[in-house]
């Protein structure tokens, strides 16, 4: 169980939400539409350049942005037009939330309208003080650390008692070095097995619900100690 935490930093995608209802499924084929549609590429040209854009700049996003002057708004416009029906509500969410003290952001290398849907989907929106998305951060996205230090100026984060909860390892190695106490959400899929392993990973669970539920005792104990 953790100890006085201020901020909780939620990630969006197969973070918030299982990845078992497999949402960002429906996002991947989308860019690869995308891509298509704009550079005049068959299917198999748009999903290589797309998987490399990925590796090679954080997002594909930043990838067309940098190399085809793609315009981000309506590429996220277009990428996020998806059926939000596999995302269930979540009361159990809804009260794990209700009952965690301290601020809780979003931080989506997504868009803030992408975010409201899906909190809205899940019946949370109400618990969270603000959605840091990827024009917040300037189009930079996730892992940049200066991306991290623009999410903790714009809301006054305190690192050492702030609490990151990814699905991707790697974004949450420049956390951890910023004094971030994080927490790997395992998806089983392989993309999210890049560095896995280390010690920027301080803890490590495959049901998020459950794993807010056990910090519940000591965030109670210190309120009341308080």
């Amino acid at each position: 169980m953790l100890g006085d935490v201020a901020d909780w930093v939620f990630d969006l995608d197969n973070t918030l939400y299982p990845a078992r209802c497999r949402l960002f499924d429906q996002v991947d084929r989308r860019i690869g539409l995308f891509i298509q549609d704009r550079l005049g590429l068959d299917a198999v040209a748009a999903r290589l350049l797309q998987k490399q854009y990925f590796r090679q700049h954080g997002t594909t996003l930043s990838g067309l942005m940098t190399h085809h002057a793609v315009e981000p708004e309506v590429f996220l416009e277009f990428v996020h037009d998806i059926d939000l029906a596999p995302v269930e509500p979540s009361p159990a969410l809804d009260a794990a939330l209700a009952r965690l003290s301290g601020r809780k952001f979003i931080f989506t290398n997504g868009s803030n309208a992408h975010a409201a849907r899906v909190m809205d989907r899940l019946g949370v929106a109400r618990h969270f003080d603000g959605v840091f998305d990827i024009a917040d951060a300037g189009y930079v996205p996730k892992p940049a650390l200066a991306t991290y230090e623009r999410l903790i100026r714009r809301h006054a984060i305190e690192p050492a008692r702030a609490v990151m909860i990814e699905d991707l390892p790697r974004n949450l190695r420049p956390a951890a070095e910023l004094g971030m106490t994080t927490v790997l959400v395992l998806t089983g899929e392989e993309w999210a097995e890049t560095d896995k392993a280390g010690d920027h990973i301080h803890h490590v669970t495959d049901d998020l619900v459950g794993w807010l539920g056990a910090q519940l005792p000591a965030r109670i104990a210190v309120n009341e100690a308080s």
